[in-house]
């Protein structure tokens, strides 16, 4: 099922409709996923952030637990009443459709040969899919992205943003900072009995933030290829916008692998705590590790927005959540140079955060 692997950048899209594997795209038998529909179902809570500030007032509810159960559990869930208008989430869907839905040499115009030279394409911005570049590097990823970097603004690479993103993805990002992060982070301060600020103080005011846009085409052979590796997010937190008709997402929870079902709610995000937050909380919030699969007949989309704290600020377990019977779990390390780890981890299927640990 495999074919020679040709040079250069190939695109999925490249590869779509024909029934051969590029070698470099088949995964080794013992790393091959279990296809969708044939895990266990993840019981991802679904948390009204409304209803969740209403009884954070109060002093508890079903809410307050259902959070605090998935920050120390999956690691994952889904809001609603996230104060994102509906319409704009619609808007960046039909954005992110029309930029995919055109023909690929239009595609290519936004794609940034020069930054996967230098192999770090994954934090770069543009159009373009994974290369191998680091040696021990196993196989690529079947899907291919929009990578751009949207705060701090003064480094956004305009001109490798699709007309159709210039403004609607400005707009998205600044209503889920106001509408999101700024009620989500200081309720999981709360819920865990962090000290205010402890999350969104660290962000710094506009946070670090890329938008990452993948898109993964139908393979023939879902079982032998990943649509992205196995990992876990460099970041503080991700919030992903995620296709509501074709499941792809697995999340890893006391070894073993779980489907999470495509979303009943077009208008929900699927929140991720970061690795970077659970650095900082010395292990008290959980970064879940996850990866995407393929299907065999449709093709699915997500939109997810990466937050970090400042790129050259050192990070490691918070002074105050050391004493004398907790000592620290991790080494202190810079935000970027964890995520240019990550990336050479990822690569090597291994979890970055493995290598912080003391």
């Amino acid at each position: 099922m495999a074919a020679a692997a040709s040079p250069g950048m190939l695109l999925i899209e490249e590869l779509a409709g024909g029934d051969l594997l590029p070698e470099r795209y088949v995964l080794q038998v013992e790393d091959r996923p279990t296809v969708v529909g044939a895990l266990p179902v993840a019981q991802i809570p679904v948390i009204d952030l409304g209803l969740l500030s209403k009884q954070l007032a109060a002093g508890g509810g079903e809410e307050v637990e259902k959070l605090r159960s998935a920050l120390v559990s999956w690691g994952v869930f889904m809001v609603s009443g996230h104060g994102v208008d509906p319409s704009m989430m619609d808007a960046t869907w039909k954005a992110t459709k029309d930029f995919f839905g055109q023909p690929i040499e239009e595609k290519k115009k936004y794609a940034n040969l020069a930054d996967c030279e230098e192999g770090y394409e994954d934090y770069h911005q543009g159009y373009g899919t994974k290369q191998l570049k680091a040696e021990g590097e196993t196989t690529l990823d079947w899907s291919d992205r929009l990578l751009l970097l949207v705060e701090p603004q003064d480094e956004r690479k305009l001109e490798l943003w699709p007309e159709s993103f210039k403004d609607i993805l400005h707009d998205y990002s600044v209503q889920q900072h106001r509408g999101l992060l700024d009620t989500l982070l200081p309720a999981m301060e709360r819920v865990m009995g962090l000290g205010d600020g402890f999350l969104l103080g660290r962000l710094g005011g506009p946070a670090t933030t890329y938008c990452r846009i993948n898109y993964y085409m139908p393979c023939p052979r879902p079982d032998l290829v990943i649509g992205i590796a196995t990992h876990a997010d460099a970041t503080l937190i991700s919030v992903l916008m995620v296709d509501d008709t074709v499941g792809g997402l697995q999340v890893l929870k006391d070894d073993v692998w779980y489907d999470v079902p495509a979303s009943t709610d077009p208008h929900g995000l699927l929140i991720f705590v970061g690795d970077i937050a659970e650095i900082l909380t010395n292990g008290l919030l959980k970064s879940p590790v996850h990866r995407v699969v393929t299907n065999p007949h449709k093709d699915r989309t997500s939109v997810a927005m990466f937050y970090l704290p400042d790129i050259d600020k050192e990070i490691g377990p918070a002074d105050e959540l050391i004493g004398n019977t907790q000592r620290a779990r991790y080494k202190k390390v810079k935000v970027w140079d964890y995520v240019i780890r990550n990336y050479d981890h990822m690569a090597r299927g291994k979890r970055t955060l493995d290598s912080l640990m003391i």
